[in-house]
């Protein structure tokens, strides 16, 4: 198999491929960590630029790696919030439909081409580029490409529209970007950290190919539909209902005990066993008996 799903977790996500994501969550947080100490403590503020982050000058001495390690850096609480926030909600859903690896090479393939066009903008000194948001693009794209017409929603906000739209604005937004601030401010030779529309699209562009190329020729994940959720700790606690009185079932009347029964299976199916009172398990315990006359 070229995607690793040796076997299932009960809830349906695979634990390696859950790992995957969390790798690269956690270890962005971990070198922002160390951004924050080196500046911190150190007084170093470049330290972990001057070999991570991307840029003309950085290719030219041969430290090619920096194509791939600048979607580590990040410029701040915000900027780093906001793409690990995304990398988290497409993430988790994406690396249980490709597999640790695949989820991996589209991650990581994305932050390659986003750095590579963003490169061939900014080839003029004094430049660089950090964050992930090109990975993230390339996420963001490859799971529209499988849910084009699917409506999605926004946090709280009563709002839902067609991910084949939202990805016409990211496009759209990002293009204007390009043509309007970030190409006028490379030819003025205005140099230093900014909005890297031209990696966003990168990551795109790497999404929807990964997308038509890859997903396309493996008929095994056609099958697989992803979702994106809110995490439940984001999400509005429902109102509590007052608890409806106790009722008894009764079990002399065999109609109305095979309804009865109906009723709790259908809420294992939906809920599971564990939320089954003590009252519904002992009549299905009864009703075992009873009904097997």
């Amino acid at each position: 198999m070229i995607y690793d799903r040796p076997y299932m977790r009960t809830d349906g996500r695979h634990p390696s491929t859950w790992t995957a994501m969390h790798w690269i969550l956690y270890g962005t947080i971990a070198v922002f960590i160390i951004q924050l100490i080196t500046h911190t403590w150190f007084n170093q503020p470049g330290a972990m630029s001057s070999i991570l982050a991307l840029s003309s000058e950085a290719i030219r001495t041969g430290f090619i790696w920096t194509l791939v390690t600048y979607a580590f850096l990040h410029g701040g609480l915000l900027h780093i919030g906001i793409n690990m926030l995304l990398l988290y909600l497409f993430g988790r859903e994406l690396v249980v439909v490709l597999g640790g690896k695949l989820f991996c090479w589209l991650y990581f393939v994305s932050a390659l081409v986003g750095g590579a066009v963003w490169l061939a903008f900014n080839l003029s000194p004094g430049s660089s580029v950090v964050g992930a948001s090109g990975a993230v693009m390339g996420l963001i794209i490859f799971f529209i490409c499988m849910s084009p017409t699917r409506p999605m929603g926004f946090f709280f906000i009563p709002l839902s529209i067609r991910p084949k739209t939202i990805a016409y604005i990211l496009i759209g937004f990002n293009l204007v970007g390009l043509l309007f601030w970030e190409i006028p401010d490379t030819a003025a030779g205005q140099g230093g950290e900014r909005v890297a529309f031209s990696a966003h699209l990168g990551g795109a562009l790497a999404g929807y190919l990964f997308f038509k190329l890859i997903y396309g020729s493996l008929p095994e994940l056609g099958s697989q539909k992803p979702r994106v959720e809110m995490p439940q700790w984001f999400k509005k606690k429902p109102k509590t209902t007052p608890k409806a009185g106790k009722y008894q079932v009764n079990i002399t009347n065999r109609r109305h005990l095979q309804a009865e029964v109906d009723r709790i299976l259908d809420k294992i199916n939906s809920d599971g066993f564990g939320s089954l009172t003590e009252e519904e398990k002992k009549i299905l315990d009864q009703a075992k008996d009873i009904l097997s006359r």
